[in-house]
């Protein structure tokens, strides 16, 4: 995908997260949409960074599967603070998983994912200014 593209997935899964999940679902009936979106919307944030640093092609595909490990790491480029950013998609995805596929979970995870998202989301966008 383009740099567009990843944006608009990003700010869709954003959406999804901050006006239907919370908005008009409420938290706590929301744990599946935040574990599926959060996940997602971060793997596009970082896609989007790798491309404006052309350090993927557009065709390059990041799934957000290899972030079950932190073997991950092995799989994309090397950009500043790639560790600490990788170890918490690592903790994101793990989280997101059982959110998304496990039996209702305590709220508190659910705030974590959001956390986690906000921190990466943070981190990721703070990259722009980095010098490689």
């Amino acid at each position: 995908m383009k740099i567009k593209e990843h944006e608009e997935s990003f700010n869709e899964h954003k959406e999804t997260i901050f006006r239907w999940a919370l908005e008009v679902k409420g938290i706590e009936n929301s744990q599946r949409i935040i574990g599926l979106h959060t996940s997602r919307a971060i793997i596009d944030l970082l896609s989007i960074h790798l491309l404006k640093k052309e350090k993927i092609s557009p065709g390059k595909q990041i799934n957000h599967r290899w972030f079950k490990s932190l073997r991950a790491s092995g799989k994309i480029p090397n950009f500043p603070n790639k560790k600490q950013i990788v170890e918490k998609i690592v903790e994101l995805e793990l989280l997101c998983e059982k959110l998304t596929y496990g039996s209702k979970r305590p709220e508190t995870e659910a705030k974590k994912a959001l956390d986690l998202f906000h921190e990466l989301e943070s981190k990721i966008r703070g990259l722009e200014n980095e010098k490689e």
